[in-house]
């Protein structure tokens, strides 16, 4: 027999995503002894803690807690759309992780096309560095996740949505600019601008060591942008996987992208969820609109130089 509400379950879940009773009260307009009665019912009926309790820090759930936010996501999905039962109009919240350095090149028209496609829909956005987004899907903190197809394992399972090559970052008035490609003996003659992101210098640096080679590290850039503006305003060349559809830095300078001749291993970006999860007709709706805008094969704007 089942002891525990949906009612239970959405406060709880809620709770948890925003980490305070005193902030899901205020979003489901409730009061906050409501919520946290919900889940002590909620503990008392599953035998087991949902959330650790921290004065002046919020909740946070335990390993049971978000196995319990992932199913019950589900349940309170299927639930919402029970008015609907040939399935015809999908509804509900989705949230979807987002490796942070790619977002602001894919997200913004996918979500255009999400609201045009599915406005019954309503999309969180969650942002994680390449080690954090495979915990994110793991602990249930979000349903879907974009990020590069690495350090995944068993209990994930994703989709190729694009491959890229790693190309060469350099002002627009650098003397290099006008090659076709570059050799990476010539390019790491140059002042190097590396990135201080988890993982994405150790790789870097681990395939640059494979081949013999070491960057003469001129500057450590702690995002993406910041590695990009540094580049464009000449103190530095730079690698990059990523390669955005907009040719300049955020002060308004120049940059372009030049092919390496070198052979070099290809990363894909890939759509992802955990294994267990159960697509709902929300999350299936956002992940078949995800895996077919056309984002993934547009080609990235270069200058015209002189």
């Amino acid at each position: 027999m089942i002891h525990y509400s949906l009612r239970q379950l959405r406060y709880f879940i809620t709770a948890a995503e925003l980490k305070s009773t005193s902030a899901a009260a205020r979003q489901l307009h409730i009061s906050q002894p409501s919520v946290s009665t919900a889940i002590r019912q909620l503990e008392e009926s599953f035998g087991q803690a949902l959330a650790l309790r921290q004065r002046g820090s919020g909740i946070t759930p335990t390993p049971y807690g978000r196995m319990i936010m992932r199913k019950g996501r589900h349940l309170l999905e299927l639930a919402d759309n029970l008015h609907d039962p040939l399935g015809g109009i999908p509804s509900g919240s989705v949230l979807i992780g987002c490796f942070i350095d790619i977002s602001p090149y894919y997200l913004p028209a996918i979500l255009q096309q999400l609201h045009r496609k599915h406005p019954e829909i309503q999309p969180s956005i969650v942002h994680g560095e390449l080690d954090g987004i495979p915990l994110l899907l793991k602990r249930g903190e979000v349903d879907i996740a974009i990020t590069y197809g690495v350090l995944l394992d068993d209990e994930l399972r994703h989709e190729t949505l694009r491959e890229t090559t790693p190309h060469a970052l350099l002002a627009a008035d650098h003397p290099l600019a006008t090659a076709d490609s570059l050799t990476l003996e010539r390019l790491l003659q140059e002042p190097f601008i590396l990135s201080d992101t988890p993982y994405s210098s150790e790789f870097l640096l681990t395939v640059l060591a494979s081949r013999g080679l070491e960057p003469r590290v001129a500057w450590n850039a702690g995002t993406f942008e910041l590695l990009r503006g540094m580049v464009a305003n000449g103190l530095g060349v730079s690698m990059a996987y990523t390669q955005p559809r907009c040719s300049k830095s955020y002060d308004g300078h120049e940059l372009v992208y030049r092919p390496i001749s070198d052979p070099l291993p290809s990363q894909k970006i890939v759509l992802v969820r955990h294994r267990d999860a159960r697509l709902t007709p929300a999350t299936q709706a956002v992940w078949d609109t995800i895996r077919a805008d056309r984002v993934w094969q547009d080609t990235p704007v270069q200058p015209t130089l002189p």
